[in-house]
């Protein structure tokens, strides 16, 4: 067994766990700018609105992250076609926004989010979905064992 596939009581081998942390900053950082691309120059958008909006989202996308590192296929295939969706949003700001520098920023901001949504479909961030859930049905699966042993003593006790 090599280093990284090591396994922890608590956590998913390290190459597993690289792939969700690489995915989730690089989905962070699209959010914050497509985000920010939508808002301020498809809608003019108020500094209050946009803090607000940006928040919400953020929260939203965190709490579907967490879903994912608790083992849901669901909330990973949402977050799948969620950086398509901010690879698409950006891209009439090629027409709206001028100057070399936010066409750069624009692109990379693209390729960041083909790359996680590749890195979604991928077989190592499939493979930490799939540990995780493994993960907590075992758990579940003791408590259970645990509370039907519990019962027994509690019933024998009785007698």
């Amino acid at each position: 067994m090599s280093k990284n596939d090591e396994v922890f009581l608590l956590f998913p081998p390290w190459k597993l766990l690289r792939r969700f942390l690489l995915v989730t900053v690089l989905l962070l950082l699209g959010t914050v700018y497509s985000g920010m691309t939508l808002l301020t120059q498809y809608f003019d958008t108020n500094p209050e609105w946009l803090l607000g909006i940006l928040f919400s989202v953020g929260i939203a996308f965190c709490l579907i992250n967490f879903k994912v590192s608790q083992g849901s296929y669901f909330c990973a295939k949402i977050l799948k076609y969620y950086a398509l969706f901010l690879a698409v949003i950006c891209l009439p700001s090629f027409i709206i926004l001028e100057g070399n520098g936010y066409h750069i920023a624009t692109v990379i901001n693209i390729a960041f989010m083909l790359l996680s949504f590749y890195l979604i479909k991928g077989e190592k961030y499939q493979g930490l979905i799939k540990y995780q859930y493994d993960f907590l049905k075992d758990i579940k699966d003791a408590r259970a064992a645990v509370e039907k042993e519990m019962a027994k003593v509690r019933q024998r006790n009785r007698k």
